[in-house]
């Protein structure tokens, strides 16, 4: 494994990519990637847990979307009043995964030799995945 440099959003945007890949036959490009895919899910799993909202900004959501859905400007606006705290928090908590995505970090992967690509990608597919991929 190498470790490599970049931001966290850098690496979330490498997990991305990889997972639009995972499909792509080939034996030795699949184990690669699906190494990768563990090695960055694992070093951003903090974010992810920082990320997620709690069950009392869930219902608020739900309540918020469905009175959208019935084009109630009113009730949405009542909802947004009585959770003020709550919205309040759930910006706080975005913005520190923000912040986390932000940061410098390094992690470990496993680089890519451009000929176990296989010729069924395309540069659509690759271009997320370049960091990866030596000659």
């Amino acid at each position: 494994m190498t470790p490599i440099k970049g931001t966290n959003r850098e690496f979330l945007e490498l997990l991305k990519g990889l997972e639009t890949v995972k499909s792509v036959p080939g034996k030795a490009f699949a184990l690669l990637t699906a190494r990768n895919i563990l090695s960055l899910s694992k070093h951003l799993k903090h974010i992810e847990k920082i990320a997620k909202p709690s069950t009392e900004f869930q219902k608020i959501s739900e309540e918020a979307h469905k009175l959208a859905e019935a084009e109630d400007a009113d009730g949405i606006k009542k909802l947004e009043d009585d959770n003020k705290e709550l919205i309040e928090q759930r910006k706080e908590q975005l913005q520190k995964v923000e912040d986390l995505l932000d940061e410098n970090s390094k992690v470990q992967v496993n680089l890519i030799r451009e000929e176990l690509v296989p010729e069924e990608i395309t540069s659509e597919q690759i271009l997320p995945l370049l960091k990866i991929i030596k000659d």
